[in-house]
């Protein structure tokens, strides 16, 4: 299991910082480990003064976040390799990510059962505070008003 602390310094999350987003009103979904970024989003920190919305779209980025660490999870099982990827480039992660979900339909079986997979670790800390950017403050904002 990779570091919290080790996920802030990767490559990956360099790139991330340093990049635009590549495809208009796509983002990669973080957790509080992250900065905010147009890129990633993450939920509103909970500081005790979250509004109605606020709190409903963190509810349905969490339930978003849990599908997508369920299906890593299942992917990781079934394709192990994946556990141990040592990729800094955005584009090769998602190929090599995009491969395994493709190779997992092909292989769709109604006798291949994947409940017994393991469970993907949830890491339940706290983290500390990231900086926000402005510009991902207001993209987050907007998705948050119209929900």
């Amino acid at each position: 299991m990779v570091q919290e602390t080790e996920i802030k310094a990767s490559i990956v999350a360099i790139n991330l910082k340093d990049s635009e987003p590549t495809v208009q009103n796509m983002h990669i979904i973080g957790n509080s480990a992250y900065a905010l970024l147009p890129q990633l989003l993450k939920a509103y920190r909970d500081n005790g003064h979250l509004t109605a919305r606020q709190k409903n779209f963190n509810h349905k980025l969490n339930s978003d976040q849990v599908v997508i660490e369920h299906s890593f999870g299942i992917l990781k099982a079934k394709f192990r390799r994946l556990q141990y990827l040592q990729m800094g480039s955005i584009e090769r992660i998602s190929s090599a990510v995009s491969t395994c979900c493709i190779l997992h339909n092909i292989c769709i079986d109604p006798k291949d059962h994947t409940e017994n997979l393991a469970e993907p670790d949830m890491i339940q800390e706290p983290h500390p505070p990231q900086p926000n950017d402005a510009q991902a403050c207001n993209y987050r904002d907007n998705i948050c008003n119209n929900l």
